[in-house]
């Protein structure tokens, strides 16, 4: 299992340090009951620093030569770097307060099931918070890669909608562009909007998500653990949220008497995530033998790894060599970006040496998804369950890490912001393969759909990729008997589809959060990250027929009755255009030196999706 306690059988307990009181691949971080730290060169020697110690009951060793001791006995975390061990019987707890009454849960019930589809898929939606893919932030994910990248494919084009976190998640649950759900708060708004929840309402889609569809329409059990950040419950039946990253931290959660869960200090929230997860798939009504056929869906969303990017302790030595990658557009900037990118003062030396530490963060952070990916893989295996399920793996955006001389965050129009990893591994996917595709999250909740043979609401401005990834026409009898039938119903009425002609732009839109200027080391020292002159609506064209590139229109002043109006945009202020082709890093904006043509095209084709609805969005 992905965490574990110490367990009885086959570990010594009487102050002796032999092999039989060693739990080799087992950590544990437990700060308020640590009574000691030792620079050791082995187990061995830590155990015995522990016997030493007539207050030590346990102990941990990792790093290759950090040694804790403890005088409980806490629980463990699988890690191959560590091992743990005990040498005495704690003395007993104190009895526990009695628990508070208990409250009125605010907790929504979702709607109730529908009819049971029991040649349904099951689905996995795997999102971290700000992993790029351009900036370093897919190295770590070695086990990732092994157990999904090389048995899937790899979407190489995708992009997301919206490069920040609210907006993004709400249209991935919603299958609406940003315009669709937007609040009608004006911008800039008259404070600053971490998050830019504030910039989405809801109201709009309450009711209306892909699972409140899988539900009552194909009876699916949804759950989700981890960031919701998409300001509505319905939809899950299992519900266990928060944006905690680190030790301890607090959660909603739906079975609660309280719909409150206060983690102990020693409980790292990745871990906790993932042990969450894996203790809702082994539920008897979930994948047992009580489950009367019901496909699920788990969406597992760990924060790793926003800021602060915390790491577990077990791999505080890892990813000694990570740093912010010196491409091109690091440090860089020039009079004819938009005024947050074009004021930027020069990065410092001391400004890259926190860029650095925090990529390293990042880095750290993101080993524990990796094992939370492994373990998840090997319940499914264990389950019997891995051969009809469906694993999409991403993140909300990407991120900056000194491009454009932005510190941290993300926000911008730009590659790095835009492009997270995108993997998507199931029956009838092929192995190792790339997908240039031209989708965005706001596709998720269509292509999860169509997966159970629904087709996708007019409600919905996205479309389902899933013609571009099976192609039931070209698999072999065996392979297709392999497809679920639910699959094969949605594709036998819909052809498969090229990716190259899915579509050749991707719609992008921004509002921003105000002027935030920021402080801390991570985010970056005296640094505006957002402001006035970032509220954008872009394109990102791939087409053989006129090439690669990036346009955005911006827009600095948008008020409410225009919003609700869906007439934002009507005066740009801004203009940007990237020949991707020859920039790929955005250098240089060749706006005012562009055909008239090229720029009544790049127009055309952006106003095609702005302010699009439903069926008549490309």
């Amino acid at each position: 299992v992905f965490v574990c306690v110490f367990c009885e059988e086959g570990t010594r307990a009487d102050g002796n340090c032999t092999a039989s009181s060693f739990l080799p691949n087992q950590c544990t971080s437990d700060a308020p009951h640590r009574i000691g730290k030792h620079k050791t060169s082995s187990p061995v020697e830590c155990c015995s620093a522990c016997a030493a110690d007539p207050s030590c009951a346990s102990w941990t060793f990792f790093g290759q030569s950090h040694c804790y001791l403890f005088n409980n006995w806490p629980k463990t975390y699988n890690s191959t770097d560590c091992t743990s061990g005990r040498v005495r019987v704690p003395p007993p707890p104190s009895p526990p307060s009695p628990p508070p009454p208990p409250s009125p849960s605010p907790w929504v019930p979702p709607p109730p099931f529908g009819p049971v589809c029991k040649d349904c898929p099951n689905i996995i939606y795997s999102v971290t918070d700000d992993q790029d893919l351009l900036l370093g932030g897919w190295e770590p994910m070695t086990q990732t890669r092994a157990l999904i990248e090389e048995h899937g494919v790899t979407l190489s084009e995708f992009r997301v909608h919206t490069p920040i976190c609210s907006p993004s998640r709400s249209e991935t649950i919603s299958g609406r562009y940003f315009h669709n759900i937007k609040s009608n708060v004006a911008v800039p708004p008259t404070h600053e909007m971490p998050a830019a929840s504030g910039h989405v309402n809801a109201s709009l889609y309450t009711n209306d998500t892909f699972g409140v569809h899988l539900r009552q329409q194909r009876g699916y059990q949804t759950a989700i653990f981890g960031k919701s950040n998409f300001n509505t419950m319905e939809g899950f039946d299992r519900w266990f949220v928060g944006a905690h990253l680190g030790y301890g931290g607090n959660w909603q959660d739906d079975e609660s008497p309280t719909f409150k869960y206060s983690a102990p200090k020693w409980e790292y929230a990745t871990s906790l995530l993932g042990n969450k997860s894996i203790e809702w798939l082994n539920r008897a009504n979930v994948t047992g033998n009580e489950n009367n056929g019901r496909p699920f869906f788990l969406y597992f969303a760990p924060h790793c790894p926003h800021i602060p990017a915390t790491p577990p302790d077990w791999y505080a030595d890892a990813c000694p060599d990570a740093k912010a990658p010196r491409i091109p557009n690091y440090n860089y900037s020039s009079e004819y970006f938009h005024h947050l990118i074009s004021s930027q003062p020069p990065l410092s030396d001391k400004d890259a040496q926190n860029i650095d530490a925090l990529a390293r963060l990042r880095c750290q952070c993101l080993l524990s998804v990796d094992d939370a990916h492994k373990a998840l893989h090997d319940t499914l295996v264990e389950l019997g369950i891995a051969n009809n399920t469906y694993w999409f793996v991403t993140s909300d955006h990407g991120y900056n890490l000194g491009n454009h001389r932005l510190p941290s965050n993300k926000f911008l129009l730009y590659e790095h912001s835009l492009r997270p990893p995108m993997l998507v591994q199931g029956p009838g996917i092929p192995s190792n393969a790339t997908n240039a595709v031209l989708s965005t999250n706001v596709d998720f909740a269509p292509t999860w759909l169509s997966l159970a043979d629904i087709e996708t609401p007019d409600t919905m401005d996205g479309r389902s990729i899933l013609p571009t990834l099976v192609n039931i026409t070209s698999a072999g009898v065996s392979g297709k008997d392999d497809i679920p039938g639910s699959v094969q119903r949605y594709l036998s009425k819909h052809s498969p589809a090229d990716p190259s002609s899915f579509r050749t732009q991707q719609f992008v839109q921004y509002y921003n959060q105000g002027n935030w200027h920021t402080s801390d080391w991570k985010d970056g020292v005296n640094r505006t990250l957002d402001d006035y002159s970032n509220t954008y609506i872009g394109i990102n064209v791939v087409d053989p027929a006129l090439g690669k590139y990036k346009y955005g229109e911006y827009e600095y002043v948008c008020t409410s009755a225009q919003i609700d109006a869906k007439e934002c945009f009507s005066s740009p202020d801004w203009y940007e255009l990237f020949d991707l082709h020859e920039d790929p890093f955005e250098l240089f904006n060749i706006f005012t030196n562009a055909s008239a043509a090229l720029k009544s095209e790049m127009h055309s084709r952006l106003r095609s999706f702005y302010p699009c609805k439903g069926k008549s969005c490309p």
